[in-house]
């Protein structure tokens, strides 16, 4: 145990209990919602986007349901190339102090502008958490963290007013007063971005996590990434062994005969990543490497806004009411409620934003599992909403070729379903598949086996991959512009080109079909 460690986790702790005492007493959501949102517009009422709407003359939520209208990005882009250039007052008062790239599940890139006001809700979000894990989880503050740092292989990039484009480090988010602290209880410097290439990246960052000397928490997005790294140490532990004393290469030794990195990492005590929806699939593998440790899905986070977060011992996470205006339209009848008029049931998710994003449709699907008189609602995460691939009128789903490589006995093999020409191919590992199974249950679907039946497209494929396929799909999409926290296991891909990125080792297909 480290007293440097045990000091600096109390001090972070402290630093949350308001926010947490503040989400878990008892509160009227209908009043905080509506108290933030009227809020926000008079702050913003000045914009262009704010005269454009009169909000100066909106002062009730029925009122802002009227007169604004729901919106996608596509809607922004004009309005963020004008505050690209400098200009001011567009979507939102306040300066423009970043802009974050995203690139969603079809990989092409977004500019997401970042105030002062949109840091602070994240923060609203991410504090009363951590402050949970470290009141809950035994022996937690005990220890460094790892979190997740994506990799960055080319140089800094600013718009043509020399606005940056993109955070520095994940750590950004905590603001800079916790930031300089955690920065000290980071088990991997944040210099480990500066890497030539994945490979380069995981060595430094296996380094440095196995000298960290006590590593007490771990948070990731993806748990293929973690998965992914542990692989990594595996296959390169004897370059690894020789720069370590004599205990921590036995422990080494150890957890590679055993497949276990608790034995790795003893002082571990949680994991937070991706556990819900397609990521569900993935949390298996990281349970077998680490044994005993503490799973915690996390809640839901876009690059826009934070959603929800967990809370120690509670299934799924709970809406963070602090943090934005939320809408939810239900995918019974597809009408549109607050926070505080929510009951069981599936929604998707629209927000409002510090960041200068109103009534903006994130795309994600959540279940209410639960609601309270007075305390936030629990949901969970289920799908993005419309991830399709439509070459010709297939409309070929996330959900759908889920449930297809399911029914095809996947278990925990790599499988993706990409576009190759004018038919599919499913990259996997999994030698048991056939074209003619995979594509009869491909055409389950109505829309791919009319597609199929009019010969617009032909039979499916099947080529087997080898090698570390996750590790490949990572890499793709990272050099694609995607950061590694928006990176999501997926079933499905849009992008063609796979050939060029996974090792083949054999390639099946139906003749004359």
């Amino acid at each position: 145990m480290s007293a440097e460690c045990s000091f600096l986790n109390h001090f972070c702790r402290l630093m949350y209990k308001p926010e947490y005492l503040r989400f878990m007493k008892k509160a009227d959501i209908c009043n905080i919602q509506n108290d933030y949102l009227m809020k926000l517009l008079k702050k913003n009422s000045a914009t262009v986007y704010g005269k454009k709407y009169g909000f100066a003359q909106i002062h009730s939520y029925e009122e802002y349901s009227a007169h604004v209208p729901l919106t996608v990005y596509e809607d922004y882009e004009p309005y963020i190339e004008q505050m690209s250039k400098g200009q001011k007052n567009v979507l939102t008062y306040e300066d423009i102090i970043l802009f974050e790239l995203t690139s969603g599940s079809s990989g092409g890139k977004k500019l997401i502008p970042y105030t002062r006001s949109l840091r602070q809700e994240f923060q609203r979000g991410i504090m009363p958490w951590l402050y949970d894990i470290y009141s809950k989880v035994p022996g937690v503050m005990s220890g460094k963290s790892y979190w997740s740092i994506t990799p960055v292989t080319s140089k800094k990039s600013y718009t043509e007013c020399g606005i940056p484009v993109g955070f520095e480090e994940d750590a950004q988010y905590f603001g800079a007063l916790v930031q300089s602290v955690m920065n000290r209880l980071f088990a991997v410097s944040s210099d480990v971005k500066i890497s030539a290439d994945m490979q380069d990246f995981y060595m430094k960052t296996a380094k440095q996590l196995i000298k960290c000397g006590s590593l007490s928490l771990i948070s990731v997005w993806n748990p293929t990434f973690l998965t992914i790294l542990c692989d990594f140490i595996r296959d390169n532990a004897g370059k690894l062994t020789d720069e370590l004393d004599r205990c921590s290469a036995a422990r080494l030794e150890k957890a590679v005969s055993e497949n276990r990195f608790d034995i790795l990492f003893p002082d571990l005590k949680i994991i937070s990543m991706w556990a819900d929806a397609s990521a569900a699939d993935y949390a298996g593998a990281v349970k077998e490497r680490f044994p005993g440790i503490y799973i915690q899905p996390k809640g839901l986070l876009a690059t826009e806004c934070f959603v929800s977060f967990p809370l120690t011992g509670e299934v799924g996470s709970r809406l963070s009411i602090y943090s934005h205006f939320f809408e939810f339209r239900s995918l019974r009848d597809g009408k549109i409620c607050t926070a505080a008029q929510l009951e069981k049931g599936e929604y998707e998710i629209i927000v409002t934003t510090g960041g200068g994003f109103y009534r903006y449709c994130i795309g994600d699907i959540v279940e209410i599992l639960e609601v309270y008189k007075d305390s936030p609602p629990r949901m969970r995460f289920l799908r993005r909403q419309g991830i399709t691939s439509d070459l010709f009128g297939e409309k070929l789903t996330e959900m759908f070729v889920r449930s297809v490589c399911t029914s095809l006995g996947v278990n925990s093999s790599f499988c993706l379903l990409a576009p190759c020409e004018d038919s599919y191919c499913l990259y996997t590992e999994n030698r048991d598949i056939t074209c003619e199974n995979l594509d009869r249950a491909l055409r389950e679907s109505y829309h791919y086996d009319y597609c199929r039946s009019l010969g617009q497209l032909r039979a499916a494929k099947v080529r087997l991959v080898s090698g570390n396929p996750r590790n490949d799909y990572i890499r793709r999409n990272v050099s694609d512009g995607m950061r590694l926290g928006d990176i999501k296991p997926a079933y499905l891909s849009k992008k063609s080109g796979w050939d060029d990125w996974f090792e083949i080792t054999e390639e099946r297909t139906i003749q004359n079909a």
